[in-house]
């Protein structure tokens, strides 16, 4: 249990500015994609709200996996 606590406040502090970075880097992908897809992505300042939203969905949860079952895992226990 305290692993998975760790793990998770870890994937919040770590993700947090890491999805912002990573969507923050995506504006030019997303300004080019705008006019095929007819939807505003981004604007002047950087992505749409709902892109820092998508970006955070996907980026928190797979730290949160990746801290809790690969390295905070529990040691292998030896008889």
């Amino acid at each position: 249990m305290v692993r998975h606590v760790i793990a998770f406040i870890l994937a919040l502090v770590i993700g947090l500015p890491a999805g912002w970075t990573f969507a923050m880097a995506l504006t030019p992908l997303l300004w080019r994609l705008e006019a095929p897809l007819h939807v505003e992505l981004a604007g002047h300042s950087g992505p749409s709200d709902w892109i820092f939203y998508l970006v955070w969905a996907i980026v928190v949860p797979a730290l949160f996996f990746l801290l809790r079952f690969v390295v905070l895992r529990e040691p292998e226990r030896t008889r």
